[in-house]
């Protein structure tokens, strides 16, 4: 099973800088993800069935300000798709501006209610 990756997003840059483990679990180059990708490149390599519950519940957690933990798979380099949980919080700068979102993906055998394929 690959490795938990980290993360972190730079709302204003629309860039996400990830380790290589997260470019593993997406299917990207590590050497894109470690320089910046737009959060975009992400959400395109997150299984259709799961990309609208996922944008929603990451719009969710810049809103309320609270931490969140997300359900979904993510698409590999060979086409093939990992389960993983994402544990993430948003934060802000001294004017209340959401700047930056932080966290961890980790792969798990299967989602809660949620198949791999």
């Amino acid at each position: 099973m690959p490795d938990a990756g980290f993360f972190t997003w730079d709302m204003n840059a629309d860039l996400v800088y990830a380790d290589s483990a997260l470019a593993v679990l997406f299917g990207l180059d590590p050497n894109e993800t470690e320089r910046g990708l737009p959060v975009q490149s992400y959400l395109d390599r997150v299984h259709p069935d799961d990309v609208a519950t996922l944008a929603k519940q990451i719009s969710d957690a810049i809103v309320a300000q609270h931490p969140t933990i997300q359900y979904y798979r993510s698409r590999k380099a060979d086409g093939s798709y990992v389960s993983v949980s994402a544990f993430g919080r948003c934060f802000r700068d001294r004017e209340d501006n959401p700047i930056h979102y932080a966290g961890i993906v980790v792969p798990v055998e299967t989602a809660p209610g949620r198949a791999t394929h």
